[in-house]
Protein backbone atom coordinates (compact mmCIF):
# COMPACT_ATOMS: atom_id res chain seq x y z
CA UNK A 1 0.00 0.00 0.00
CA UNK A 2 1.48 3.60 -0.61
CA UNK A 3 0.40 6.62 0.91
CA UNK A 4 -1.68 9.63 0.09
CA UNK A 5 -0.16 12.57 -1.31
CA UNK A 6 -2.99 14.48 -1.14
CA UNK A 7 -2.65 16.33 2.14
CA UNK A 8 -5.33 18.31 3.38
CA UNK A 9 -2.63 20.71 4.75
CA UNK A 10 1.13 21.38 4.86
CA UNK A 11 3.12 23.16 7.22
CA UNK A 12 6.46 24.73 6.15
CA UNK A 13 7.34 25.29 9.56
CA UNK A 14 10.53 27.53 9.14
CA UNK A 15 10.59 27.28 13.24
CA UNK A 16 11.55 23.58 12.85
CA UNK A 17 15.25 24.29 11.78
CA UNK A 18 17.95 22.46 13.92
CA UNK A 19 21.36 24.70 13.93
CA UNK A 20 24.31 22.89 14.75
CA UNK A 21 27.33 25.57 15.66
CA UNK A 22 30.65 24.27 15.45
CA UNK A 23 34.37 25.59 15.42
CA UNK A 24 34.47 26.51 11.52
CA UNK A 25 30.93 26.80 10.77
CA UNK A 26 27.37 25.67 10.93
CA UNK A 27 24.87 23.36 9.57
CA UNK A 28 21.33 23.48 9.52
CA UNK A 29 18.93 20.29 9.25
CA UNK A 30 15.14 21.53 7.95
CA UNK A 31 12.43 19.25 8.74
CA UNK A 32 8.85 19.41 7.88
CA UNK A 33 5.45 19.07 9.57
CA UNK A 34 2.55 18.12 8.31
CA UNK A 35 -1.09 19.30 10.11
CA UNK A 36 -3.60 16.34 9.73
CA UNK A 37 -7.33 16.63 10.53
CA UNK A 38 -7.97 17.40 14.18
CA UNK A 39 -9.16 14.72 15.99
CA UNK A 40 -13.06 14.94 17.15
CA UNK A 41 -12.62 15.20 20.65
CA UNK A 42 -10.00 18.03 22.47
CA UNK A 43 -7.85 15.39 24.57
CA UNK A 44 -5.59 15.16 27.36
CA UNK A 45 -3.57 12.67 29.02
CA UNK A 46 -5.18 9.98 26.23
CA UNK A 47 -3.37 7.17 24.82
CA UNK A 48 -3.52 5.90 21.31
CA UNK A 49 -2.54 2.29 19.57
CA UNK A 50 -2.22 1.04 16.08
CA UNK A 51 -4.35 -1.52 14.41
CA UNK A 52 -4.77 -2.78 11.37
CA UNK A 53 -2.90 0.61 9.92
CA UNK A 54 -5.87 2.60 12.01
CA UNK A 55 -5.02 4.74 15.38
CA UNK A 56 -7.31 4.59 18.16
CA UNK A 57 -7.40 7.43 20.19
CA UNK A 58 -8.79 6.26 23.87
CA UNK A 59 -10.28 8.06 26.78
CA UNK A 60 -8.43 10.81 28.51
CA UNK A 61 -9.59 14.22 29.79
CA UNK A 62 -11.05 17.39 28.45
CA UNK A 63 -10.01 20.62 29.45
CA UNK A 64 -11.85 20.59 32.95
CA UNK A 65 -9.89 17.70 34.15
CA UNK A 66 -13.39 15.32 33.79
CA UNK A 67 -12.51 11.40 32.15
CA UNK A 68 -13.64 10.80 28.69
CA UNK A 69 -15.22 7.31 27.29
CA UNK A 70 -14.97 7.93 23.72
CA UNK A 71 -12.77 6.12 21.19
CA UNK A 72 -12.14 8.06 18.00
CA UNK A 73 -10.07 5.86 14.94
CA UNK A 74 -8.38 7.81 12.08
CA UNK A 75 -7.04 6.24 8.96
CA UNK A 76 -3.83 8.10 7.58
CA UNK A 77 -4.58 7.15 3.97
CA UNK A 78 -8.18 8.85 3.98
CA UNK A 79 -6.69 11.34 6.69
CA UNK A 80 -10.33 11.08 8.63
CA UNK A 81 -11.92 10.53 11.97
CA UNK A 82 -14.45 7.99 12.56
CA UNK A 83 -15.96 7.61 16.21
CA UNK A 84 -16.32 4.16 17.69
CA UNK A 85 -18.03 2.01 20.64
CA UNK A 86 -17.34 4.19 24.02
CA UNK A 87 -15.10 2.15 26.62
CA UNK A 88 -17.43 0.89 29.29
CA UNK A 89 -15.23 2.98 31.83
CA UNK A 90 -14.39 6.85 31.61
CA UNK A 91 -11.06 7.45 32.54
CA UNK A 92 -7.43 9.67 31.85
CA UNK A 93 -3.99 8.77 32.58
CA UNK A 94 -4.22 5.49 31.41
CA UNK A 95 -2.46 2.94 28.64
CA UNK A 96 -2.94 1.00 26.01
CA UNK A 97 -1.59 -1.94 23.68
CA UNK A 98 -2.19 -4.25 21.11
CA UNK A 99 -2.14 -8.14 21.25
CA UNK A 100 -3.15 -10.56 18.55
CA UNK A 101 -5.74 -7.81 17.13
CA UNK A 102 -7.27 -6.46 20.39
CA UNK A 103 -6.37 -3.60 22.46
CA UNK A 104 -6.01 -3.45 25.95
CA UNK A 105 -6.79 -0.45 28.30
CA UNK A 106 -4.73 -0.95 31.52
CA UNK A 107 -5.50 1.49 34.79
CA UNK A 108 -6.00 5.11 34.64
CA UNK A 109 -7.92 7.63 36.62
CA UNK A 110 -11.59 7.86 37.62
CA UNK A 111 -12.90 10.29 39.80
CA UNK A 112 -8.91 11.34 40.97
CA UNK A 113 -8.29 8.32 42.04
CA UNK A 114 -6.29 5.40 40.52
CA UNK A 115 -8.25 2.77 39.31
CA UNK A 116 -6.89 -1.32 38.42
CA UNK A 117 -10.02 -1.95 35.70
CA UNK A 118 -8.35 -4.16 32.14
CA UNK A 119 -10.64 -3.55 29.87
CA UNK A 120 -10.21 -4.90 26.15
CA UNK A 121 -11.19 -3.74 22.61
CA UNK A 122 -11.97 -5.42 19.12
CA UNK A 123 -11.83 -3.51 16.42
CA UNK A 124 -13.29 -6.49 13.95
CA UNK A 125 -16.48 -6.38 15.94
CA UNK A 126 -16.28 -2.74 17.74
CA UNK A 127 -16.98 -4.25 21.16
CA UNK A 128 -15.55 -3.82 24.88
CA UNK A 129 -15.04 -6.88 27.39
CA UNK A 130 -13.52 -6.80 30.84
CA UNK A 131 -10.33 -8.83 31.94
CA UNK A 132 -9.12 -9.64 35.20
CA UNK A 133 -8.12 -6.81 37.02
CA UNK A 134 -4.36 -5.25 36.97
CA UNK A 135 -2.90 -6.00 40.86
CA UNK A 136 -1.64 -2.92 41.89
CA UNK A 137 -3.71 -0.20 41.99
CA UNK A 138 -2.31 2.73 39.63
CA UNK A 139 -2.41 5.46 37.36
CA UNK A 140 -0.19 7.20 35.00
CA UNK A 141 1.68 4.20 34.13
CA UNK A 142 3.21 3.00 30.91
CA UNK A 143 2.75 -0.48 28.88
CA UNK A 144 4.63 -2.38 26.40
CA UNK A 145 3.93 -5.68 24.75
CA UNK A 146 6.89 -8.79 23.87
CA UNK A 147 6.80 -12.04 23.11
CA UNK A 148 2.26 -11.47 23.40
CA UNK A 149 3.27 -10.34 26.95
CA UNK A 150 2.08 -7.14 28.41
CA UNK A 151 4.37 -5.49 30.77
CA UNK A 152 2.85 -2.86 33.36
CA UNK A 153 5.61 -0.52 34.12
CA UNK A 154 5.85 2.24 37.43
CA UNK A 155 2.59 4.38 37.68
CA UNK A 156 1.50 6.44 40.57
CA UNK A 157 -0.28 5.17 43.69
CA UNK A 158 -2.83 8.35 43.59
CA UNK A 159 -3.81 10.42 46.58
CA UNK A 160 -5.14 7.97 48.70
CA UNK A 161 -1.21 6.38 47.90
CA UNK A 162 0.46 9.44 48.90
CA UNK A 163 1.15 10.66 45.66
CA UNK A 164 3.94 8.20 45.83
CA UNK A 165 6.02 7.23 42.49
CA UNK A 166 6.13 3.54 41.86
CA UNK A 167 8.29 0.85 40.65
CA UNK A 168 6.18 -1.83 40.55
CA UNK A 169 6.37 -3.84 37.33
CA UNK A 170 3.26 -6.49 36.44
CA UNK A 171 3.09 -8.87 33.22
CA UNK A 172 0.07 -9.43 31.81
CA UNK A 173 -0.54 -12.99 29.38
CA UNK A 174 -3.87 -12.56 27.57
CA UNK A 175 -4.02 -15.88 26.47
CA UNK A 176 -4.78 -16.85 30.30
CA UNK A 177 -5.89 -13.59 31.68
CA UNK A 178 -3.21 -13.78 34.09
CA UNK A 179 -0.97 -11.36 36.15
CA UNK A 180 2.51 -11.96 37.18
CA UNK A 181 4.83 -9.71 39.30
CA UNK A 182 8.12 -9.27 37.66
CA UNK A 183 11.38 -7.15 39.03
CA UNK A 184 10.85 -3.72 39.88
CA UNK A 185 12.37 -0.99 38.15
CA UNK A 186 15.25 0.62 40.00
CA UNK A 187 13.90 4.72 39.31
CA UNK A 188 10.63 4.47 40.90
CA UNK A 189 8.15 7.13 38.42
CA UNK A 190 5.47 7.86 37.03
CA UNK A 191 4.41 10.21 34.08
CA UNK A 192 7.43 8.09 31.24
CA UNK A 193 7.26 6.27 28.55
CA UNK A 194 8.04 3.33 26.89
CA UNK A 195 9.16 1.74 23.81
CA UNK A 196 10.42 -1.65 22.59
CA UNK A 197 13.70 -2.38 20.62
CA UNK A 198 15.57 -6.08 19.46
CA UNK A 199 13.00 -7.31 22.48
CA UNK A 200 14.05 -4.66 25.17
CA UNK A 201 11.73 -2.10 27.10
CA UNK A 202 13.03 1.19 27.50
CA UNK A 203 11.58 3.40 29.90
CA UNK A 204 12.55 7.21 29.78
CA UNK A 205 11.92 9.84 31.35
CA UNK A 206 9.02 10.37 34.14
CA UNK A 207 8.28 11.66 37.24
CA UNK A 208 7.69 15.27 38.75
CA UNK A 209 9.92 17.55 38.45
CA UNK A 210 11.36 15.86 34.74
CA UNK A 211 13.48 12.83 34.83
CA UNK A 212 16.21 12.36 32.39
CA UNK A 213 16.46 8.79 33.13
CA UNK A 214 16.72 6.13 30.87
CA UNK A 215 16.50 2.37 32.56
CA UNK A 216 16.00 -1.03 29.79
CA UNK A 217 14.44 -3.83 30.77
CA UNK A 218 14.79 -7.58 29.60
CA UNK A 219 12.29 -9.94 29.90
CA UNK A 220 14.38 -12.96 29.07
CA UNK A 221 16.33 -12.13 32.40
CA UNK A 222 14.09 -9.99 33.96
CA UNK A 223 17.03 -7.45 34.41
CA UNK A 224 17.53 -4.01 34.58
CA UNK A 225 20.17 -1.64 33.02
CA UNK A 226 20.92 2.47 33.34
CA UNK A 227 21.20 3.44 29.62
CA UNK A 228 22.36 7.26 28.64
CA UNK A 229 20.23 9.59 30.34
CA UNK A 230 17.93 11.77 27.56
CA UNK A 231 19.51 15.05 27.20
CA UNK A 232 16.14 16.92 28.20
CA UNK A 233 14.77 15.79 31.44
CA UNK A 234 10.71 16.24 30.71
CA UNK A 235 7.39 13.80 31.75
CA UNK A 236 4.50 13.30 29.94
CA UNK A 237 6.32 12.74 26.87
CA UNK A 238 5.40 10.77 23.93
CA UNK A 239 7.77 8.16 22.37
CA UNK A 240 7.43 5.83 19.61
CA UNK A 241 9.95 3.80 17.48
CA UNK A 242 11.29 4.05 13.47
CA UNK A 243 13.63 2.08 12.14
CA UNK A 244 15.39 0.50 15.53
CA UNK A 245 15.74 4.21 17.51
CA UNK A 246 13.05 6.05 20.10
CA UNK A 247 11.86 9.52 19.00
CA UNK A 248 11.04 11.67 22.47
CA UNK A 249 8.79 13.95 21.50
CA UNK A 250 7.12 17.05 23.66
CA UNK A 251 6.48 16.86 27.55
CA UNK A 252 6.53 19.06 30.34
CA UNK A 253 9.77 19.59 33.22
CA UNK A 254 6.81 20.81 35.75
CA UNK A 255 2.79 20.72 35.09
CA UNK A 256 2.73 23.81 36.84
CA UNK A 257 5.87 25.89 36.73
CA UNK A 258 6.74 24.88 32.94
CA UNK A 259 8.53 24.81 30.76
CA UNK A 260 6.38 22.96 28.34
CA UNK A 261 8.80 21.22 25.33
CA UNK A 262 8.81 20.70 21.57
CA UNK A 263 11.84 18.77 21.59
CA UNK A 264 12.23 16.12 19.90
CA UNK A 265 15.34 13.40 20.59
CA UNK A 266 16.28 10.41 19.11
CA UNK A 267 17.80 7.97 21.08
CA UNK A 268 19.79 4.91 19.46
CA UNK A 269 20.16 1.63 21.71
CA UNK A 270 22.54 0.43 19.30
CA UNK A 271 25.18 3.33 20.34
CA UNK A 272 23.68 4.11 23.66
CA UNK A 273 23.76 8.29 22.23
CA UNK A 274 20.86 10.65 22.27
CA UNK A 275 20.90 13.23 18.99
CA UNK A 276 18.57 16.26 18.70
CA UNK A 277 15.91 16.29 16.00
CA UNK A 278 13.32 19.40 14.66
CA UNK A 279 11.17 20.51 17.00
CA UNK A 280 7.51 19.91 16.81
CA UNK A 281 5.39 22.70 15.68
CA UNK A 282 3.32 23.52 18.60
CA UNK A 283 4.45 22.34 22.87
CA UNK A 284 2.93 19.83 23.67
CA UNK A 285 2.43 17.77 26.68
CA UNK A 286 0.45 14.66 27.50
CA UNK A 287 -0.07 14.58 24.06
CA UNK A 288 0.16 10.38 21.95
CA UNK A 289 2.19 9.27 19.41
CA UNK A 290 2.01 6.23 17.38
CA UNK A 291 3.81 5.17 14.27
CA UNK A 292 2.09 4.22 11.10
CA UNK A 293 4.30 2.94 7.95
CA UNK A 294 7.40 5.51 9.42
CA UNK A 295 5.66 8.08 9.81
CA UNK A 296 4.94 9.21 13.76
CA UNK A 297 1.34 10.79 14.27
CA UNK A 298 1.77 13.54 17.37
CA UNK A 299 -1.90 13.46 18.37
CA UNK A 300 -3.88 16.29 21.19
CA UNK A 301 -1.84 16.95 23.99
CA UNK A 302 -1.90 19.78 26.57
CA UNK A 303 -0.61 22.98 25.04
CA UNK A 304 -0.57 25.02 28.54
CA UNK A 305 0.88 24.89 32.41
CA UNK A 306 -2.10 24.17 34.90
CA UNK A 307 -3.75 26.27 36.67
CA UNK A 308 -6.88 24.56 37.49
CA UNK A 309 -7.54 24.19 33.76
CA UNK A 310 -5.51 23.08 30.84
CA UNK A 311 -5.73 24.65 27.03
CA UNK A 312 -6.06 21.02 25.06
CA UNK A 313 -5.85 20.32 21.81
CA UNK A 314 -7.30 18.01 19.04
CA UNK A 315 -4.11 18.58 16.66
CA UNK A 316 -2.34 16.14 14.71
CA UNK A 317 1.04 16.66 12.91
CA UNK A 318 2.32 13.95 11.14
CA UNK A 319 6.51 13.50 10.52
CA UNK A 320 7.71 11.72 8.14
CA UNK A 321 11.11 9.81 9.10
CA UNK A 322 11.77 8.57 5.98
CA UNK A 323 10.41 5.90 3.21
CA UNK A 324 9.48 2.86 4.43
CA UNK A 325 8.12 0.37 1.26
CA UNK A 326 5.26 -1.35 1.92
CA UNK A 327 7.15 -4.95 2.13
CA UNK A 328 9.17 -3.41 5.09
CA UNK A 329 6.89 -4.54 8.06
CA UNK A 330 9.37 -3.51 10.58
CA UNK A 331 10.49 -0.64 9.30
CA UNK A 332 13.82 -0.78 9.02
CA UNK A 333 14.01 -0.14 5.04
CA UNK A 334 15.16 -3.79 4.30
CA UNK A 335 12.99 -6.88 3.32
CA UNK A 336 14.65 -9.64 4.72
CA UNK A 337 13.84 -12.64 6.95
CA UNK A 338 13.18 -10.97 9.62
CA UNK A 339 9.97 -9.47 7.53
CA UNK A 340 9.19 -13.17 6.72
CA UNK A 341 9.03 -13.55 10.56
CA UNK A 342 6.69 -11.21 11.41
CA UNK A 343 4.20 -12.34 8.22
CA UNK A 344 4.14 -15.95 9.66
CA UNK A 345 3.19 -14.76 13.41
CA UNK A 346 0.03 -13.60 11.68
CA UNK A 347 -0.44 -16.35 9.18
CA UNK A 348 -3.67 -17.00 8.97
CA UNK A 349 -5.26 -13.71 10.33
CA UNK A 350 -6.72 -10.53 9.12
CA UNK A 351 -3.46 -8.50 9.87
CA UNK A 352 -3.03 -5.29 8.11
CA UNK A 353 0.73 -4.71 7.62
CA UNK A 354 1.21 -8.52 6.33
CA UNK A 355 -2.11 -8.39 4.35
CA UNK A 356 -0.79 -7.41 0.92
CA UNK A 357 -1.70 -9.62 -1.90
CA UNK A 358 -4.19 -8.80 -3.68
CA UNK A 359 -3.09 -5.43 -4.28
CA UNK A 360 -3.62 -2.99 -2.77
CA UNK A 361 -5.83 -3.44 0.18
CA UNK A 362 -5.38 -7.74 0.51
CA UNK A 363 -8.07 -9.84 0.81
CA UNK A 364 -8.43 -10.12 5.26
CA UNK A 365 -6.22 -12.90 5.20
CA UNK A 366 -2.31 -13.45 5.22
CA UNK A 367 -1.47 -16.67 3.34
CA UNK A 368 0.13 -18.05 0.81
CA UNK A 369 -0.44 -14.61 -1.85
CA UNK A 370 0.86 -12.49 0.85
CA UNK A 371 4.00 -15.08 1.20
CA UNK A 372 4.50 -15.19 -2.61
CA UNK A 373 4.50 -11.08 -2.91
CA UNK A 374 6.52 -10.82 -0.43
CA UNK A 375 9.04 -13.32 -1.51
CA UNK A 376 9.34 -11.28 -4.66
CA UNK A 377 10.44 -8.26 -2.71
CA UNK A 378 12.88 -10.08 -0.28
CA UNK A 379 16.37 -9.17 0.44
CA UNK A 380 15.49 -5.66 -1.29
CA UNK A 381 17.50 -3.20 0.70
CA UNK A 382 15.64 0.19 0.00
CA UNK A 383 18.02 2.08 2.01
CA UNK A 384 20.39 1.75 -1.06
CA UNK A 385 19.76 4.93 -3.44
CA UNK A 386 22.48 3.65 -6.09
CA UNK A 387 24.21 0.77 -7.20
CA UNK A 388 26.54 0.66 -10.27
CA UNK A 389 27.97 -2.67 -10.90
CA UNK A 390 29.74 -1.75 -13.74
CA UNK A 391 29.57 -5.16 -15.38
CA UNK A 392 28.38 -3.84 -18.90
CA UNK A 393 30.40 -5.34 -21.90
CA UNK A 394 29.90 -1.98 -24.10
CA UNK A 395 28.10 1.06 -24.58
CA UNK A 396 28.93 4.66 -22.96
CA UNK A 397 25.70 4.20 -19.71
CA UNK A 398 27.23 2.77 -16.17
CA UNK A 399 23.53 1.79 -15.29
CA UNK A 400 22.65 2.11 -12.28
CA UNK A 401 20.83 -1.40 -10.81
CA UNK A 402 19.34 -0.84 -7.61
CA UNK A 403 15.80 -1.26 -6.44
CA UNK A 404 14.42 2.25 -7.29
CA UNK A 405 16.78 3.02 -10.26
CA UNK A 406 17.04 6.62 -11.99
CA UNK A 407 20.67 7.12 -12.00
CA UNK A 408 22.66 5.84 -14.69
CA UNK A 409 26.21 7.55 -15.40
CA UNK A 410 27.30 8.65 -18.67
CA UNK A 411 30.98 7.63 -19.36
CA UNK A 412 32.96 10.03 -20.62
CA UNK A 413 36.72 9.55 -23.06
CA UNK A 414 36.98 6.10 -23.37
CA UNK A 415 37.07 3.92 -20.19
CA UNK A 416 37.34 0.36 -21.11
CA UNK A 417 34.42 -2.24 -19.95
CA UNK A 418 36.31 -5.83 -18.64
CA UNK A 419 33.36 -7.93 -18.58
CA UNK A 420 35.59 -10.68 -16.90
CA UNK A 421 37.99 -8.75 -14.32
CA UNK A 422 36.19 -7.28 -11.94
CA UNK A 423 36.17 -8.15 -8.32
CA UNK A 424 32.34 -8.76 -8.82
CA UNK A 425 32.06 -9.85 -12.19
CA UNK A 426 32.91 -6.72 -14.46
CA UNK A 427 34.68 -3.71 -14.00
CA UNK A 428 35.66 -0.14 -15.53
CA UNK A 429 39.11 0.28 -16.32
CA UNK A 430 39.82 3.92 -16.38
CA UNK A 431 43.11 5.60 -18.31
CA UNK A 432 43.80 8.36 -15.81
CA UNK A 433 43.78 10.67 -18.95
CA UNK A 434 40.39 11.51 -19.73
CA UNK A 435 38.26 8.49 -18.32
CA UNK A 436 35.30 9.39 -16.13
CA UNK A 437 31.61 8.71 -15.10
CA UNK A 438 29.18 11.29 -14.84
CA UNK A 439 25.74 10.55 -12.82
CA UNK A 440 22.77 13.09 -11.83
CA UNK A 441 22.53 14.41 -8.14
CA UNK A 442 22.32 11.69 -5.62
CA UNK A 443 22.70 12.89 -2.03
CA UNK A 444 23.12 16.14 -0.25
CA UNK A 445 25.69 15.68 2.80
CA UNK A 446 24.10 18.23 4.31
CA UNK A 447 20.57 16.87 4.91
CA UNK A 448 21.57 12.99 6.11
CA UNK A 449 23.82 10.40 6.83
CA UNK A 450 25.46 8.42 3.73
CA UNK A 451 27.71 5.72 3.22
CA UNK A 452 29.69 5.21 0.03
CA UNK A 453 31.60 2.01 -1.46
CA UNK A 454 33.39 0.87 -4.10
CA UNK A 455 36.29 -1.94 -4.92
CA UNK A 456 39.28 -0.11 -6.41
CA UNK A 457 42.59 -1.93 -7.92
CA UNK A 458 45.40 0.56 -8.93
CA UNK A 459 45.43 4.18 -8.66
CA UNK A 460 48.28 7.18 -7.51
CA UNK A 461 48.61 9.44 -5.39
CA UNK A 462 46.38 12.55 -5.68
CA UNK A 463 43.81 10.67 -7.36
CA UNK A 464 40.00 10.68 -7.01
CA UNK A 465 37.83 7.56 -7.18
CA UNK A 466 34.29 9.70 -6.04
CA UNK A 467 33.65 13.17 -6.11
CA UNK A 468 30.89 15.69 -6.16
CA UNK A 469 30.31 18.53 -8.34
CA UNK A 470 28.97 21.94 -8.00
CA UNK A 471 28.27 24.10 -4.55
CA UNK A 472 30.26 22.99 -2.14
CA UNK A 473 31.09 19.22 -3.33
CA UNK A 474 34.33 17.78 -3.08
CA UNK A 475 36.27 14.61 -3.06
CA UNK A 476 34.22 12.02 -1.13
CA UNK A 477 37.13 9.32 -1.40
CA UNK A 478 40.36 9.61 -3.30
CA UNK A 479 43.88 9.28 -2.21
CA UNK A 480 46.48 11.58 -0.56
CA UNK A 481 49.01 13.42 -2.46
CA UNK A 482 51.94 12.17 -1.09
CA UNK A 483 51.49 8.31 -0.45
CA UNK A 484 48.22 7.00 -1.98
CA UNK A 485 46.76 6.79 1.73
CA UNK A 486 42.76 6.97 1.84
CA UNK A 487 41.07 10.23 2.77
CA UNK A 488 38.42 12.24 2.07
CA UNK A 489 37.70 15.85 1.55
CA UNK A 490 33.61 15.49 2.11
CA UNK A 491 32.87 18.70 3.90
CA UNK A 492 36.89 19.88 3.85
CA UNK A 493 36.18 23.62 3.20
CA UNK A 494 35.29 24.26 7.07
CA UNK A 495 36.47 20.99 8.49
CA UNK A 496 39.28 19.90 6.72
CA UNK A 497 40.48 16.41 5.25
CA UNK A 498 40.04 13.31 6.86
CA UNK A 499 42.92 10.82 6.19
CA UNK A 500 44.12 7.79 6.82
CA UNK A 501 47.34 5.34 7.31
CA UNK A 502 46.12 2.88 4.73
CA UNK A 503 47.90 3.27 0.94
CA UNK A 504 45.17 1.79 -1.37
CA UNK A 505 47.13 2.58 -4.30
CA UNK A 506 49.53 -1.14 -4.23
CA UNK A 507 48.27 -2.54 -7.40
CA UNK A 508 45.74 -5.10 -5.10
CA UNK A 509 41.78 -4.85 -5.10
CA UNK A 510 40.71 -3.17 -2.28
CA UNK A 511 37.17 -2.21 -0.46
CA UNK A 512 37.01 1.21 0.59
CA UNK A 513 34.47 3.06 1.68
CA UNK A 514 33.22 6.22 3.27
CA UNK A 515 30.22 6.51 6.00
CA UNK A 516 28.81 9.80 6.77
CA UNK A 517 26.97 9.91 10.01
CA UNK A 518 24.58 12.52 10.18
CA UNK A 519 23.58 12.11 13.74
CA UNK A 520 26.93 11.94 15.80
CA UNK A 521 28.39 14.37 12.87
CA UNK A 522 31.24 11.75 12.13
CA UNK A 523 33.00 10.64 9.12
CA UNK A 524 34.26 7.15 9.11
CA UNK A 525 36.85 5.95 6.27
CA UNK A 526 36.89 2.06 5.87
CA UNK A 527 39.73 -0.43 3.91
CA UNK A 528 38.49 -4.17 3.14
CA UNK A 529 35.97 -3.89 5.77
CA UNK A 530 37.94 -2.25 8.35
CA UNK A 531 37.37 1.04 10.18
CA UNK A 532 40.64 3.01 9.67
CA UNK A 533 40.14 6.36 10.89
CA UNK A 534 37.11 8.59 12.33
CA UNK A 535 37.08 12.15 13.10
CA UNK A 536 38.00 12.68 16.82
CA UNK A 537 35.37 16.18 16.52
CA UNK A 538 32.53 16.70 15.18
CA UNK A 539 32.17 17.69 11.29
CA UNK A 540 28.89 19.05 9.44
CA UNK A 541 27.84 17.95 6.19
CA UNK A 542 28.39 21.19 3.71
CA UNK A 543 25.17 21.79 0.96
CA UNK A 544 26.06 20.55 -2.22
CA UNK A 545 23.42 19.65 -5.59
CA UNK A 546 25.67 18.51 -7.78
CA UNK A 547 26.25 15.38 -9.70
CA UNK A 548 28.44 12.68 -8.69
CA UNK A 549 32.18 12.26 -10.57
CA UNK A 550 33.64 8.51 -10.88
CA UNK A 551 36.98 8.19 -11.49
CA UNK A 552 37.69 12.10 -11.23
CA UNK A 553 37.86 15.40 -8.97
CA UNK A 554 34.75 17.84 -9.05
CA UNK A 555 36.92 19.88 -11.09
CA UNK A 556 38.14 17.34 -13.74
CA UNK A 557 41.72 18.80 -13.04
CA UNK A 558 44.83 17.56 -14.05
CA UNK A 559 45.88 14.98 -12.31
CA UNK A 560 42.49 13.77 -10.42
CA UNK A 561 42.06 11.24 -12.71
CA UNK A 562 42.10 7.67 -11.78
CA UNK A 563 44.09 5.51 -13.58
CA UNK A 564 42.95 1.72 -12.77
CA UNK A 565 39.91 -0.49 -11.99
CA UNK A 566 36.62 0.67 -10.12
CA UNK A 567 34.16 -1.84 -9.90
CA UNK A 568 31.13 -2.16 -7.70
CA UNK A 569 30.34 1.59 -6.36
CA UNK A 570 27.00 1.36 -3.66
CA UNK A 571 25.41 4.87 -2.00
CA UNK A 572 23.05 3.97 1.00
CA UNK A 573 21.68 7.21 2.59
CA UNK A 574 21.90 5.94 5.97
CA UNK A 575 25.41 5.24 7.76
CA UNK A 576 25.97 1.62 7.99
CA UNK A 577 26.96 -0.59 10.89
CA UNK A 578 30.39 -2.31 11.05
CA UNK A 579 29.05 -5.06 11.10
CA UNK A 580 27.30 -4.78 7.41
CA UNK A 581 30.44 -3.23 5.77
CA UNK A 582 32.24 -5.78 7.01
CA UNK A 583 29.92 -8.59 5.43
CA UNK A 584 30.27 -6.70 2.24
CA UNK A 585 33.94 -6.37 1.99
CA UNK A 586 34.06 -10.13 2.33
Amino acid sequence: MTWSNDYRMKLMLVGCVVTVVLSGGSVTAELIWTQKADMPTTRYAHSTSVMGGKIYAIGGWNPNWSTLVRVDEYDPTTDTWTKKADMPTARGCTSTCVVNGKIYVIDGEKGNQPISIVEVYDPATDTWAEQTELPTKRWWLSTSVVDGIIYVIGGNAGPGGGWSHLGTVEAYDPSTDTWTRKADMPTTRSFSSTCVVDGKIYVIGGAMPGKSDVEAYDPETDTWTRKAPMPTARYLLGTSVVGGKIYAIGGWRHSANGPLYSTVEVYDPATDTWTKKGDIPVPTAGLSTSVVRGRIFVIGGALTIHNGTFVNTSAVYEYDTGFIPPFDFNSDRKVDLADMHIMVDHWGENYFLCDISPTPFGDGIVDVQDLIVLAEHLFVDYRLVAHWKLDETDGDIAYDSNSIGGNDGICHGEPAWQPTSGMIGGALVFDGADDYVSTPFILDPAKGSLSLFAWIKGGAPGQVIISQTGGFGGTWLGTNSSEGKLMTGLSDMYFGELESESVITDGQWHHIGLVYDFDALHRHLYVDGVEVTVDSDYVAGVPSDGGLYIGAGKDLEPGSLFEGLIDDVRIYDVALSAEEITAMAQ
